[in-house]
């Protein structure tokens, strides 16, 4: 359905490690050529752009993967951005949040927004992680000693961006999520700072909202209502 968001399982259930792979990459993009997320065993970041799906391994590379690979948290729509602006000044990542937060105060905050942002970068810091083995740990405990961080510096690039508002916390992250892919497609990751020099901004207003739910045993099997704040956040901030 054109402007749906569309999310495999919870950000609460990635938090307590279902790392199972709940959706094939082939039948995420039938839902959505832009997104993000991860690999089945945590094996990654993932950015979708323009209807592909790229894998940033421990080390910032990236590699194209297969349509049979699989994953057990993402999100994707079918790009369609309503409004696109220029930026003309250097920002850091707490001056571009602060423009974003701006915008959705006046679209209308409790919306969930995709956004894309292509551009130059002086430098960029992400992170992705080593593949779990089961049993698997919860994802604090698995960042704890196998995320890996690097930074890009004099990059072009796009950052896809999603905006989920606060009353949909745990269901994903409330607020802001944001991977990074380098223009040659060499390198990407999660990213958790950054300074840009310039480019241009795309927003999408997400009109509606679809959920798979897993059908895993071990998702059954979960206390989703005893995720903390500090789980959920560790799936967005750095170990450092």
């Amino acid at each position: 359905m054109a402007n749906t968001l569309y999310q495999i399982s919870t950000l609460q259930a990635l938090a307590q490690g279902n790392y199972y792979g709940n959706c094939t990459i082939e039948e995420l993009l039938s839902h959505g050529d832009t997104g993000l997320g991860t690999f089945k065993d945590l094996n990654g970041e993932m950015i979708l752009l323009d209807g592909i799906c790229y894998r940033a391994d421990d080390k910032g590379n990236v590699s194209i993967m297969g349509n049979t690979e699989k994953t057990p948290f993402a999100v994707t729509s079918f790009f369609m951005p309503d409004s696109t602006s220029p930026i003309s000044k250097p920002m850091d990542l707490a001056q571009l949040l602060s423009t974003l937060n701006e915008e959705v105060s006046h679209k209308g905050k409790n919306n969930i927004y995709l956004c894309r942002f292509d551009g130059l970068f002086l430098k960029v810091k992400a992170r992705s992680e080593l593949a779990q083995k089961e049993p698997y740990r919860p994802i604090a405990k698995a960042m704890e000693t196998d995320q890996r961080e690097f930074t890009f510096k004099n990059v072009e690039g796009t950052l896809v961006c999603v905006y989920f508002p606060t009353y949909m916390d745990k269901l994903n992250l409330a607020g802001w999520h944001i991977h990074f892919l380098s223009k040659d497609k060499s390198q990407g990751g999660h990213v958790f700072d950054l300074t840009l020099m310039k480019g241009h901004l795309q927003w999408q207003k997400i009109s509606d909202f679809q959920m798979v739910i897993p059908k895993n045993p071990h998702f059954q099997n979960l206390n989703l209502s005893d995720v903390s704040k500090e789980e959920i956040e560790s799936v967005e901030k750095s170990g450092n």
